[in-house]
């Protein structure tokens, strides 16, 4: 009986434990203010996936039908549960607890406004240009921030992070699209072609990322951007950003691989 009894407080002990462990990551996933990025990701790919549509499969083929595929493969429900799942398991609870700490004040707060409203407006192309352009311009402008950021982007790594992203899911989409009879390219063709661009694709990541932080964190002042930036460069930052790149990248290649098989399989309805 005895037993019995410390089995049960035991068990009862650990649910409560792996219970607040969840209401960590989820309040943390509610202070990054997530939902919304993954609103826009939800948004971009199903725009992005009917401009692929149309240049893979012309006119001919049967657009509502397409368009509820898209909807399956950008499904919100799934791509929010991919995201707190990958955060979940693989942010301890120490750390989850410490940013969770940073969001929560004045300027963790003020700070995750500004990246989801920056990441909203610049998902508009006409603004992204603006932005880019602004940010060049700052350089000369502006040189104290415009550098202050640009070594916090060569600090965590951002270009080389969002660079994999980038190469894994255009890979993953050529690959599954090359399953196609009529499409005669190789895995070693496509990665000399992805390495063709490489230099390209860096130039412009880079330029998005500084477009994008000029605008997220102009109405900052050089104090508040100094202690931001040494948060994210501590090892809770890093840590966080780490797990949250990894995460978004491999919902970007499984995606992209999904959209290829949409693709493939409209292709051949049309084919019979």
């Amino acid at each position: 009986m005895r037993h019995l009894f410390f089995f049960v407080v035991m068990y009862f002990s650990n649910c409560s434990a792996a219970s607040s462990e969840t209401l960590i990551h989820e309040k943390l996933y509610a202070a990054l203010q997530l939902n919304k990025i993954v609103t826009i990701l939800h948004d971009e790919g199903i725009a992005d996936g009917l401009k692929t549509g149309v240049a893979y499969l012309g006119k001919d083929y049967d657009e509502k039908a397409f368009r509820a595929a898209l909807d399956g493969v950008y499904s919100l429900e799934s791509m929010e549960s991919e995201l707190k799942s990958g955060i979940a398991e693989s942010l301890t609870l120490e750390t989850a607890t410490h940013v969770l700490d940073f969001f929560s004040g004045d300027l963790g707060r003020q700070i995750a406004t500004l990246e989801t409203s920056a990441r909203t407006v610049i998902s508009d192309a006409a603004v992204e240009r603006i932005v880019i352009d602004v940010a060049k311009s700052a350089k000369t402008e502006n040189p104290k921030r415009y550098n202050l950021l640009e070594k916090n982007i060569i600090e965590m790594g951002f270009v080389e992070l969002n660079m994999t992203g980038a190469f894994s899911a255009q890979f993953a989409f050529l690959s599954e699209l090359s399953k196609l009879e009529n499409v005669t390219i190789t895995h070693d063709e496509i990665l000399a072609m992805l390495r063709q661009s490489e230099a390209e694709m860096r130039e412009e990541i880079k330029d998005w990322l500084m477009g994008f932080s000029y605008l997220a964190y102009q109405p900052l002042s050089d104090d508040e951007l100094g202690t931001y930036l040494g948060f994210l460069t501590s090892s809770s930052g890093k840590e966080l950003n780490s797990i949250l790149f990894n995460t978004f990248n491999a919902l970007a290649l499984q995606t992209s691989q999904e959209l290829a098989s949409v693709i493939i399989s409209f292709y051949m309805a049309r084919e019979l």
